[in-house]
């Protein structure tokens, strides 16, 4: 069981790297999206903050609690979902083209999201959680919630092209 942890854990942080390193106005993201409302490209960058940041604080329940494996379920979705609607070229659609390294990117985050899809349903058939349930001390509560605030403002500037 321990090491079904580890699988977990170790994809939740995988997923949450891959998908800071594709931050808009970073080395790999450079499209423009500046055709789009920026009330959506907000949205869409809280949504992404939301899921990486989510993902790391859902690692450190599950090493502790062995317990959020329904949650990281869901995260896995959210990356599956996020990279092919891009690489179909569904949501976002910017007029520049993706290049190879963010499709290749992509390409790896989709299969981590799947993968962390099936380790997740997979423990959680099996997984006997803890009834303690960590919470991050409000510190770092409130760091997370301010490198959030800063990550969808620097994402959502980026993205339309200012």
């Amino acid at each position: 069981m321990r090491n079904s942890r580890l699988v977990v854990t170790a994809l939740l942080v995988a997923s949450a790297l891959n998908l800071a390193s594709m931050v808009p106005g970073g080395f790999v993201e450079t499209r423009d999206f500046s055709a789009y409302p920026s009330i959506v490209l907000a949205a869409f960058n809280v949504f992404l903050t939301v899921l990486g940041l989510g993902s790391l604080v859902l690692a450190y329940t599950i090493t502790k609690t062995g317990s959020g494996y329904r949650w990281s379920t869901l995260a896995g979705i959210g990356f599956v979902g996020v990279y092919l609607l891009d690489l179909y070229r569904i949501f976002p659609v910017p007029p520049n083209p993706m290049s190879t390294l963010l499709a290749t990117l992509e390409w790896i985050g989709t299969g981590l999201g799947l993968a962390l899809v099936i380790a997740s349903l997979v423990v959680s058939q099996r997984a006997v959680a803890t009834s303690a349930t960590p919470s991050l001390p409000r510190p770092v509560m409130l760091g997370l919630g301010l490198v959030a605030l800063i990550i969808v403002a620097f994402a959502t500037k980026s993205a339309m092209g200012f």
